[in-house]
């Protein structure tokens, strides 16, 4: 008698172990980010729509108007550093497909190894109030940011863009402008201000504008006269190439 209960001891127990790891395993995203979202009330992302597991799943992120479709992988490893490590892919439309890594706390989000292409008119809607506007295909490589969203201050910044067949418009003095563009370059970098992104012409290197988010909440971009000579217009008055022409600022928070 002692021998079967004590064989059926052992049965039970590794019922409620094979039990428990099924549940791991199975845990449904949508109640784990139900759990752990007010553990991040300051995330500047919304998360919707999840379906799948905690481990292998799709989601909504929305930010202000835009909206992406993602697949996730997450990093068991990294649930015991309370930083959570995510492999995240998406696609918006067929010019725009991305993938990288993600980690998120209390305190921060990290995004690192973005890499993939970007439709300009994706972007537009931001561009609105300078009433500036762009087309064209831009590739992304190894780009990286890290943002203390306790704080509102980037961490770091890093990566390097590929503007194709550019196109944009934007304010002149007679109007609005429509211009092409050969390719351009973007350099991703911060410094104790914030981020900033260098844009230079892909033939030579030279600098051609610049786009900034400080820590204090401003944003805004310059644009320098060297951009006016790249496709062949003019510009009223005695300016140097590394003069700026155009510049708007912006409070985003």
């Amino acid at each position: 008698m002692w021998s079967v209960i004590k064989a059926a001891r052992w049965y039970v127990l590794l019922t409620l172990v094979l039990f428990s790891f099924f549940l791991v395993i199975n845990f449904p995203a949508h109640y784990a980010w139900k759990l752990a979202k007010e553990h991040v009330p300051g995330l500047p992302v919304k998360i919707s729509s999840l379906t799948g597991t905690v481990w292998r799943g799709t989601g909504t992120i929305g930010y202000q108007h835009l909206s992406v479709h993602a697949n996730w992988r997450l990093n068991p490893w990294s649930l015991f550093s309370l930083s959570p490590e995510l492999e995240i892919s998406s696609q918006i439309d067929r010019h725009t497909k991305l993938s990288g890594l993600v980690k998120v706390s209390s305190e921060r989000l990290q995004i690192q190894e973005l890499n993939g292409s970007l439709s300009v008119p994706v972007i537009n809607p931001y561009l609105k109030v300078q009433k500036v506007t762009g087309n064209g295909i831009v590739s992304l490589y190894n780009l990286g940011l890290g943002f203390d969203y306790n704080n509102n201050v980037f961490e770091f910044a890093e990566g390097r863009l590929m503007w194709k067949d550019a196109k944009a418009s934007y304010p002149g003095p007679k109007g609005i402008e429509n211009i092409e563009l050969p390719d351009i370059v973007g350099k991703l970098t911060s410094d104790e201000n914030g981020a900033s992104l260098d844009v230079m012409s892909g033939a030579d290197g030279s600098a051609l504008a610049s786009a900034f988010v400080m820590n204090k909440g401003w944003a805004g971009v310059k644009v320098k006269k060297r951009s006016v000579d790249l496709v062949g217009q003019t510009w009223v008055g005695n300016q140097q190439p590394d003069d700026i022409i155009f510049q708007v600022r912006e409070k985003l928070w």
